[in-house]
This record gives structure tokens, C-alpha cells and sequence, in this order.
């Protein structure tokens, strides 16, 4: 819709509208459009004054009507889709130039935001981060750009399933072991020795009398190490 107000420089002077190039037609002050269609419009208006004298110069406005929203990208370069970093940086357009945008991480409520938007301290847990434009007419994406990924920043916890008795005349020993998270791979020590690379169950012969230490940590598909092997 538009209302448009104008007045003469005559007393007693008469009006004609014209709405984008059509004929001009007598009008009042103010002049009202409704259902006007998306995309530029002009208004004219000239006046006549009580001897017949009509301004040849008509005053003119021209304005555009934009009822689209624009759309809203995530560029490349976010984080992973699984990731060990706890911070996390997006860059995003939008298709009209002049938009603005708001962001949401987690469901939290929308915001103002601009391209990079950057993250810190995130929980080890899944994530969505959204995003939405809205145009210099107010215009807002109604359906924001999303991403989804998981931060896992936490090492696996490794435990010993399987072994022999605390006090034992056996010179073998078998370990059974296994990690709370899937995919996790292993390193076993013997008595201190470097931990290297060992699959479940790992077995020891031809072990001396004495006392002995065994001690397994898991590696997660992320690379987080068990800090406290068992």
C-alpha cells in the first residue's frame, strides 16, 4: 500500500494522479494504492489551478515494492561434522545486497549477527547453528540456513573386562579390555615399557616371578586420548 499527500502552490487548485505512466485522473490529497504488485511503482501528480492553467512539470516519486525474502547461504569453512575443537567460526551470504542477519546456536533465540560469527567454549555434545536474512524492506528468510555437527572433546574411558588373579603361579596372562566409545582403538604397557598399539585381548608369556603392571588407554576416531589408563 502507499498514501500519497501533496498540495498546490495556488489556492482553489484541482489535482490529477497518475500511478505507474497511466492516464492521469482527478484526485484528492491524499491519495491512497492498495494491492500494489511486487517491483518499482512512480507516482504523479500535477495540479490545475481555477483559471485552467495545469503544471506541466508534474511532481513524481518513485519507490519500489519488494515482498520476497532473500535467501540465506552458510559458505564453506565451518567446523566438521565432527570435530575435537570446542570453538567454531561461519561465514554466510544472502542473495540481496543491503540484508542484515540474525543467528541462533541451539535453539536459543535469534539475535543480531554479521559474517564471521565465531563460537568458543562449546560443550562436547551435538550442535545446530542457524542463520537468517532479512532484507532492507524487512523482508526475513523464513526458512534459515542450517548446520549441524558434534563437538567430541572428551577422551574415552578405558576398562579392563578381563585378567588373571591378583597373586598367580602362572608365567602367561591375558587382558580383555574395552572403551565406552565405538571405534576407540588401543595401546598397552607392560611394567612401564612405552605404550604401542594392541587389540583386545592381548596376551603376555614367558612373564618373570615378580610383580607386574599392565595398564591399556583407548583412542577415540577423533584422536582424544584416555588420560587415565586403567
Amino acid at each position: 500500500t502507499a498514501s500519497f499527500d501533496f498540495s498546490g502552490s495556488e489556492a482553489g487548485s484541482t489535482f490529477e494522479c497518475s500511478l505507474d505512466n497511466a492516464a492521469f485522473a482527478a484526485c484528492t490529497s491524499p491519495k491512497q494504492y492498495t494491492g500494489l504488485s511486487a517491483g518499482s511503482h512512480e507516482f504523479r501528480v500535477r495540479a490545475t489551478d481555477p483559471l485552467g492553467n495545469v503544471d506541466t512539470t508534474p511532481a513524481s516519486y518513485s519507490w519500489t515494492v519488494d515482498t520476497t525474502a532473500p535467501q540465506t547461504t552458510i559458505t564453506p569453512g565451518g567446523p566438521a561434522a565432527t570435530t575435537t575443537s570446542t570453538s567454531a567460526t561461519f561465514n554466510f551470504i544472502a542473495n540481496e545486497q543491503g540484508s542484515t542477519f540474525e543467528c541462533s546456536l541451539d535453539g536459543a533465540a535469534y539475535a543480531a549477527c554479521s559474517s564471521p560469527k565465531d563460537y568458543t567454549g562449546l560443550a562436547s555434545s551435538a550442535h545446530e547453528f542457524r542463520v537468517r536474512a532479512t532484507d532492507a524492506a524487512g523482508n526475513a528468510d523464513a526458512t534459515p540456513a542450517s548446520y549441524n555437527w558434534t563437538v567430541d572433546a572428551a577422551a574415552p574411558q578405558t576398562t579392563i573386562d578381563a585378567k588373571p588373579a591378583a597373586s598367580t603361579s602362572s608365567t602367561s596372562a591375558t587382558f580383555e579390555f574395552s572403551a565406552d566409545e565405538q571405534g576407540s582403538t588401543f595401546e598397552c604397557s607392560l611394567d612401564g615399557a612405552a605404550f604401542a598399539a594392541c587389540t583386545s585381548p592381548k596376551q603376555y608369556t614367558g612373564l618373570t616371578v615378580g610383580a607386574h603392571e599392565f595398564r591399556v588407554r583407548a583412542t577415540d576416531a577423533l584422536g582424544n586420548v584416555d588420560d587415565s589408563p586403567a
